[in-house]
């Protein structure tokens, strides 16, 4: 056991100390002043500053501590890789979600954030989860050299999910930051495709023409050519309409557009009265392999129409002589 002598200036004797002499002078020292037993009690050494090993025990305790959550942040990113790699996708934005929620401050969470949100978008089809981290990471990383590829997404994700005036803003707020020509023209056509789908046919048609103005015929070109003489054949501007249509019928490499395209034009004549017209375009058009006839049938009715309208025309001179021609 170990003891201390209660001295009046503070000073501690320990006397668990080995047979020495200087113990043994100790002894005589404690008898001869006369210090009552009761003086001494058990203590612990009253001088408990952290020695050497004490300091080294703690940084090492540290230091693991460290690695271990610098080990568990790597794990989850590498199982969610590995959980990618394998196309499971749920997995794999489980575990980057993980590590969102656990490391909200880590160097990697503007990466992570990024990839979750793409796996939502591209590969789950779950658009309104897309959306949220989309939404997290232009807020949280407004400086992210890919900032404007998730505004563009969020976009995209915005489009799929109907929520079309949250689309345009998207688009509109991140157009002039685009540089690519193609791409800058490809969302000016999803923005056409929007308002069309709203309803607003002048601000799409206003939309389509930016979208061929100055261009070359592409494939965003011949969408928005078609879009054209479609919303001129809805307002009954079928004058207008047959140009656009002309252009996608002479510049197309797709049977089934150029086809499209003919039929449109065929339609712009028959409405306007030109029923020669309209009869020589579906005669040069390519029938369709899945309906054979249908084409014929078009003929046949527009020639129908032909000799009702020539019946009805007040011009007796022009009837009889149409109708001679018929007999």
């Amino acid at each position: 056991m170990r003891f201390t002598e209660c001295k009046p200036n503070g000073f501690a004797i320990d006397g668990n100390l080995p047979p020495t002499p200087a113990s043994e002078r100790l002894q005589n020292y404690l008898i001869k002043s006369n210090i009552s037993p009761r003086c001494l009690k058990p203590h612990t050494r009253t001088y408990n500053a952290p020695t050497f090993k004490n300091l080294l025990l703690r940084a090492c305790l540290l230091t693991l501590t460290t690695f271990g959550i610098s080990c568990s942040r790597g794990a989850l990113l590498d199982s969610a890789q590995e959980a990618w790699d394998k196309a499971d996708y749920a997995a794999a934005a489980d575990y980057y979600e993980q590590f969102l929620k656990e490391n909200p401050g880590s160097d990697k969470a503007e990466f992570a954030r990024l990839r979750v949100a793409t796996i939502y978008q591209r590969d789950l089809k779950r658009y309104d989860r897309a959306i949220e981290h989309y939404i997290h990471f232009i807020e949280e990383f407004p400086k992210s050299p890919d900032i404007v590829q998730a505004r563009v997404q969020l976009g995209d994700c915005y489009g799929m999910t109907k929520k079309y005036r949250e689309a345009i803003s998207e688009y509109e707020g991140v157009w002039s930051k685009i540089s690519d020509q193609s791409e800058r023209r490809r969302l000016r056509l999803n923005i056409a495709d929007m308002y069309f789908d709203l309803n607003d046919r002048g601000q799409a048609l206003a939309e389509y023409q930016k979208v061929v103005a100055g261009a070359l015929y592409d494939n965003l070109a011949e969408r928005a050519y078609l879009r054209i003489g479609g919303i001129r054949l809805l307002r009954d501007e079928y004058e207008d309409a047959i140009p656009a249509y002309q252009t996608v019928a002479s510049s197309t490499k797709d049977p089934v557009i150029r086809r499209t395209a003919r039929f449109g034009m065929a339609d712009c004549y028959v409405r306007t009265l030109q029923y020669d017209l309209a009869i020589r375009i579906l005669e040069q058009t390519e029938p369709d392999p899945k309906s054979p006839n249908y084409i014929q049938k078009r003929i046949a009715n527009i020639r129908e129409q032909r000799r009702q309208r020539n019946l009805s025309s007040p011009f007796p001179l022009k009837r009889s002589s149409k109708q001679s021609g018929n007999q």
